[in-house]
């Protein structure tokens, strides 16, 4: 959304407001954008001495929210979900700033909720559950946004990048920066069903915290004659890369996630993350599959067996892996972060110049 903004227009300043211990204070100014922080933290599930904790951090953070107002003077001020732009976005309403939210997932999370009332502007992914929400004055399907790198990432030049050949279709299995432990086993267990494969190769995306530990297993049962081609990452930063030599993607079905593998119209076995608020993940992939984009196996589901049929019944049929690659092209949305930037703009009823190329 960020690089849209700047994108189409000359002059912008973009604040990130973020949790001062959440990934946001390393990868916001790595990515060259200013950070402030609040000191908010997550509202317990269950009742318990947490609520004492949330509730003080709350308080804090509503001061600390009228402060930046005052010191940035926004024009807008956008809330995307998480926990930390409660505060901001509730302030910025009470103080008249014109208001964004943005909701990613088709279950609209706790926040968006409470402040989907106050804000201008309901932005959403996708025309679901919107009953979910508490009387909104103006909503718009723009879809999620994703980043640039990744729409405009090349196969050829993604697969030196990352040191591969052209060859047989690619499976692309991954779970996140930190990875997922019943995804990473079922790939490790079915590695003996998958040995003899030669028109298959898995990009396989462990995580920082389980690589070693997937790389000592995997090497234990490797043999020299094995025809698949199996290829082992802790970690792939330019994800665009990973998408753009893949033709089936096996993963969890984060909003996020979702947006980029329909943007990318790449097909996708989803295992949802069981754990997710609302069971929203399961939802998101429940419209994937409905679409005809995706195939879905629960979580307490997946195994070897199954997660082996699943990729061999697709990578072998090219006829249905071809239809669901030209079905997750339809679902997609990859002008999202442009839509929602413009819209953005409307909202803060203010002329910006526009940059030459964009005119």
């Amino acid at each position: 959304m960020a690089e849209a903004l700047k994108e189409i227009t000359e002059g912008l300043d973009v604040v990130w407001v973020g949790c001062d211990n959440g990934l946001e204070v390393q990868v916001v100014p790595a990515a060259g954008y200013k950070l402030e922080t609040l000191p908010i933290r997550s509202l317990p599930r269950k009742p318990s001495l947490k609520v004492l904790s949330f509730a003080g951090s709350l308080a804090l953070s509503l001061a600390r929210s009228s402060s930046l107002i005052k010191k940035h003077k926004p024009d807008v001020v956008v809330g995307m979900g998480g926990f930390a732009s409660y505060p901001m976005v509730l302030v910025a309403s009470r103080r008249g700033c014109h208001t964004v939210i943005h909701e990613q997932n088709a279950v609209p999370g706790l926040t968006n909720r409470w402040l989907s009332k106050r804000v201008d502007l309901v932005a959403l992914a996708y025309d679901y559950n919107q009953q979910m929400l508490k009387n909104p004055k103006n909503v718009e399907v723009v879809g999620n946004p994703v980043r640039s790198a990744v729409l405009a990432a090349d196969r050829a030049e993604a697969l030196k990048k990352l040191g591969l050949d052209e060859g047989p279709v690619t499976v692309l299995v991954f779970g996140g920066s930190r990875g997922a432990r019943k995804i990473n086993q079922s790939v490790i267990d079915a590695y003996d069903d998958f040995r003899e494969d030669q028109d298959l190769r898995i990009v396989h995306i462990a995580g920082m915290i389980e690589h070693d530990e997937v790389k000592d297993q995997i090497d234990k049962i490797k043999r020299s004659t094995d025809k698949v081609k199996y290829h082992l990452f802790p970690y792939i930063q330019e994800m665009g890369a990973a998408y753009a030599v893949a033709d089936l993607a096996v993963t969890r079905a984060g909003a996020s996630t979702v947006a980029e593998l329909t943007a990318r119209g790449l097909p996708s076995i989803l295992i949802p993350y069981p754990y997710a608020t609302d069971n929203h993940q399961f939802v998101n992939a429940q419209n994937l599959e409905t679409a005809g984009a995706a195939k879905i196996i629960s979580d307490q589901d997946i195994n070897a067996d199954k997660l082996y049929k699943a990729v061999s019944g697709l990578v072998h049929d090219p006829q249905q892996l071809k239809q669901m690659r030209e079905r997750a092209v339809k679902f997609g949305r990859p002008q999202a972060a442009r839509n929602l930037a413009e819209r953005i703009l409307k909202i803060a009823d203010k002329t910006y110049t526009k940059r030459e190329e964009s005119v």
